[in-house]
């Protein structure tokens, strides 16, 4: 026999288990723990909480230092918003002078070029002078990027900044005919006088003006008018430009654009100091970052990405922060009018910050500053801090005895109890000891403690401890309620179970507790959640509690790891009268809900739905084929390359109507590297031929599959239903689905 007896239950739900064991803990306390008279031959009565508080705090000490830190606080406070309301003022202007002077830069260009054009001074078809006054006009506006034209056929002429100290002249052409373009790329050195030609290139290019929304902007409005691109001929960079159609002799022939880098905005920001540590960022009404100076912000910026607020907060602290409020409070950018300023504690840190919010009347622009509030209240609290000093002189001598004795009486009892009460949290039993304490409240508490220590550790054998630690860790509720999501669940029992319980009697518990026990660690192993045991059988399933994107390759993983070890157990009790266990495992994937199932009473954190229900008829469906483990085609496709099948068949199981492609689950791939053996390959064929009604050429694949293997139900049981259908072919609407009548 098997040794190891392994007890079988189902989970006991969490919050029923703790509210007893709550008030067994309470009523199971020692009678010499509760407040009677004093008697000979019984422990002195302990001093009381209240009294012993009431006498240790005696003095002034305490609510001097209450009035001291009041009367700091609400002046520093009062001080610090004004300072902080000034700096986050003159800081708007600053943004607000530097963004609006850079838009009139870009509308005076805009303007200027249309004149130029317009009035004659140089014709649009004028390469060479165009050339000139475009490189002319850029190298004396630094703020500037880019002066552009788009012409109607497509084609493109523009000069770029692409550096302090280098002018890119770029042209695209579009050949009508060919469907194709071509752009020329001239690279300029702006010295002081002259500006130096350095070298051209010829590249292929599909860069077409026609399709920009700058273009499309200023031909539909017929305004100038602004716009946010990212698309550029030569490279991608996030940016806002100004467009406008312009017309000579009555007649539309290009699209003027001055474009600016949002990068350059982003590097004014880095410029400007906000508070000692602080940060400013300019966000759009959807969170999108206009300008930070964030580095991988102007990275993203600089590479034709735009950067999100959330996306820059994970490695940012202050944008963290900026993230978190607005995530947490009922600030609507979009309704943002004026100026807003709050003070906000992190929730992650439990620092407080000054955050302000201020329209920048641009488009949907909105500028963000935060502060650390350490940087305006470090020095006025270290000047309270000298003044408490100065005062707690005059009672020192009844301070230090107060804080002695609450220390010994309370404070570190008091820890020691917190430490206990996060090994419970975390159901570290055995961590859990008896502290004794003069003070009969703790004392009691102490008792109470290791009571349901006690308690919950009698009941680890009923409740799933590990599924417990999680949830509480997550903070999950325990009352009914659930949520769709896509989980992979098992469904693993014992072949002829019935039948070897029937000859082996009581003697079956320890076998099935060891069969137990390995189905549990190999679950465990793999990061499953084990649901229940339902006599012989187990359901499990991957990724909830704790989030999961391996699920299905877990699931897969932990079943060929049970089916190994009840193997490997079997081999090395072989010819000790033991009978050999072989188990039945079925997998599917798919959305299916999940949280805690059942009444206000009683609990299970459990999943359902149909995707559940698959997975155990796939069980079932082994008995047909002969195999140990089959998954849905679901599972199949979320494990990838990372496992070994033999696509099976298709069937419709009990249940369903629709077929649904079955795979038998042969092994995990080595090395990430698919091995498929040659037989799966004859039999996949032999299936692909089933389906086409080519009974001939399928029984032969099939035929190929048992040879090669030696010896292959599935195999043998096509190989007869394709001779079944030479004999009697099946109507035109037959479809290669086996139908099962059973579960």
């Amino acid at each position: 026999m098997i040794p190891g007896m392994h007890g079988i239950s189902r989970a006991r739900p969490v919050s029923e288990t703790v509210d007893r064991l709550m008030r067994k803990a309470r009523s199971d306390q020692p009678a010499a723990s509760r407040s009677s008279p004093r008697v000979p031959g019984r422990p002195r009565r302990k001093l009381g909480l209240r009294g012993a508080l009431t006498a240790l705090v005696l003095g002034t000490v305490a609510l001097t230092a209450l009035l001291i830190h009041l009367f700091w606080s609400i002046a520093a406070r009062h001080n610090v918003g004004d300072v902080v309301g000034q700096l986050n003022r003159q800081i708007v202007e600053s943004i607000h002078h530097e963004l609006h002077g850079v838009l009139d830069d870009a509308s005076s260009m805009e303007e200027a070029v249309r004149s130029i054009f317009f009035q004659g001074t140089i014709k649009v078809t004028d390469e060479g002078k165009r050339e000139f006054v475009f490189l002319a006009l850029l190298r004396s506006q630094p703020s500037l990027s880019w002066i552009s034209l788009g012409f109607p056929d497509g084609g493109f002429f523009g000069a770029r900044k692409a550096s302090d100290t280098e002018i890119d002249m770029i042209e695209v052409k579009w050949d009508a005919a060919a469907g194709t373009a071509r752009q020329r790329t001239d690279y300029y050195t702006p010295e002081v006088g002259d500006i130096i030609f350095n070298n051209r290139e010829f590249e292929p290019s599909t860069y077409n003006a026609t399709a920009q929304a700058w273009y499309r902007r200023a031909v539909a409005e017929n305004v100038p008018g602004w716009s946010r691109i990212s698309e550029f001929p030569g490279g991608n960079r996030q940016a806002i430009s100004i467009s406008t159609p312009l017309t000579v002799d009555n007649r539309f022939v290009a699209v003027i654009n001055v474009v600016i880098d949002l990068a350059r905005l982003s590097q004014f920001l880095s410029s400007l100091e906000v508070g000692k540590t602080g940060t400013v960022v300019v966000l759009n009404r959807n969170g999108n970052v206009m300008a930070s100076p964030d580095p991988s912000a102007i990275d993203q910026q600089q590479n034709g990405e735009m950067p999100h607020l959330r996306g820059l907060s994970q490695n940012n602290n202050l944008l963290r922060v900026v993230s978190e409020y607005l995530s947490r409070s009922s600030v609507n950018l979009t309704a943002l009018s004026e100026t807003s300023q709050v003070e906000f504690t992190s929730a992650v840190d439990g620092s407080g910050y000054f955050l302000t919010f201020a329209p920048l009347h641009f488009d949907d622009w909105v500028v963000a500053t935060v502060i650390p509030a350490n940087d305006f209240l470090a020095t006025i609290e270290r000047n309270a801090k000298l003044l408490l000093a100065a005062l707690g002189l005059l009672t020192l001598v009844i301070a230090a005895l107060a804080i002695l004795s609450a220390n010994r009486l309370i404070g570190a009892p008091l820890l020691r109890i917190v430490g206990q009460l996060k090994h419970i949290e975390s159901f570290e039993l055995d961590a859990i000891t008896r502290m004794s304490s003069p003070l009969r409240e703790l004392d009691n508490l102490s008792a109470a403690l290791t009571q349901m220590s006690r308690g919950l550790a009698s009941f680890q054998k009923y409740i799933p401890m590990a599924l417990v630690r999680t949830l509480v860790e997550r903070g999950v509720e325990a009352r009914p309620g659930g949520r769709q999501q896509v989980l992979t669940v098992l469904f693993t029992d014992i072949v002829g179970f019935t039948g070897l319980s029937e000859r082996l009697g009581d003697a079956i518990v320890p076998v099935l507790g060891e069969y137990l026990e390995i189905a549990s660690s190999a679950i465990s192993a793999r990061n499953g959640t084990i649901d229940k045991f339902i006599g012989d059988a187990v359901m499990a399933f991957w990724g909830a509690p704790a989030p999961n994107d391996r699920h299905a390759v877990d699931a897969c993983a932990a079943a060929l790891e049970c089916q190994r070890r009840l193997r490997q157990r079997c081999a090395e009790l072989d010819g000790k009268g033991v009978l050999p266990l072989r188990i039945r495992v079925g997998i599917n994937t798919g959305r299916m809900l999940v949280g805690n199932i059942g009444s206000s009473e009683r609990l299970s954190y459990t999943v359902i739905g149909d995707a559940v229900n698959v997975a155990s008829r796939l069980e079932a469906v082994n008995k047909l084929y002969g195999t140990e483990i089959l998954i849905g085609e679901d599972t199949c496709a979320a494990a990838g390359d990372a496992i070994l099948v033999r696509r099976l068949d298709k069937v419709a199981v009990y249940g369903r109507a629709q077929g649904l492609a079955v795979y038998e689950l042969l092994g995990m791939a080595a090395g990430n590297a698919l091995q498929i053996p040659e037989w799966v390959g004859a039999y996949e064929a032999g299936l692909d031929a089933y389906a086409r009604r080519d009974w001939a050429s399928a029984i032969e694949l099939f035929e190929t599959a048992i040879a090669i293997r030696g010896d292959d139900l599935p195999s043998q049981i096509f190989v007869e239903r394709c001779r079944s259908y030479l004999a009697s072919p099946p109507p035109e609407d037959w479809t290669a689905v086996s139908i099962l009548a059973e579960k």
